[in-house]
């Protein structure tokens, strides 16, 4: 039932058919607020929600693709400009590959002055503090906000996704928050609710993706 519920919620109010229609008034179906919201996160607070995706433009979806929250800015550029197809991720500095040269050229520095260090640890009696070794690929505690590490909010990832031919677009299937769900579609108009957007991980480029809940 909360499936079929969040199913209805996710299309939007332009391509809602009678088959919907027809379900929502079966389950007394309640319009999306902040009480409805309320009372599904209440009761399930940390659930994930099988979905589908299909590529509204060109584009193929691969494994752990990232789903993510379209801004305001992006629904109203796409309601604008319909071949707009997604904003870009800035590119970001390797901030853990840096530290893992910094530590590096700090301990060809140790090599050189280990004999003065370790007379002057004698002398006063002083034991150096132990650094943990870095491990290139493997990032060091505490860890980064998963959520929030791009400059749009994520939701959840692809598991299985390719081009269908049958079809003529991009398709794939994946995992998202129901929490995060519902707020992203408790905050999009109703002629817009269900687009995210979708980042291949080798890719800067986002772009816009119908969801659905198959019930």
């Amino acid at each position: 039932k909360l499936l079929r519920q969040v199913s209805a919620w996710c299309q939007p109010a332009h391509v809602k058919t009678r088959k919907i229609r027809r379900h929502a008034s079966k389950l007394d179906q309640q319009e999306l607020t902040e009480e409805a919201l309320g009372s599904v996160v209440q009761c399930y607070p940390r659930t994930l929600v099988w979905v589908c995706l299909a590529l509204l433009k060109k584009g193929s979806p691969e494994l752990h693709a990232m789903i993510c929250i379209p801004s305001e800015e992006d629904l109203l550029q796409l309601s604008k400009n319909q071949s707009f197809c997604g904003p870009q991720e800035p590119k970001h500095s390797d901030v853990f590959k840096k530290m893992v040269l910094k530590q590096k050229e700090m301990k060809k520095r140790e090599k050189i002055g280990k004999a003065a260090q370790n007379i002057t640890s004698s002398t006063m009696n002083i034991t150096p503090a132990k650094q943990e070794d870095l491990v290139l690929g493997v990032w060091p505690e505490p860890l980064p906000d998963v959520t929030s590490h791009c400059c749009r909010v994520l939701l959840g990832f692809v598991t299985q996704g390719d081009f269908s031919l049958a079809v003529g677009c991009g398709e794939a299937l994946g995992f998202v928050s129901l929490t995060g769900l519902l707020r992203m579609l408790l905050g999009q108009p109703e002629n817009q609710r269900g687009l995210v957007l979708l980042r291949n991980p080798a890719s800067l480029q986002y772009r816009f993706a119908r969801l659905t809940v198959e019930v």
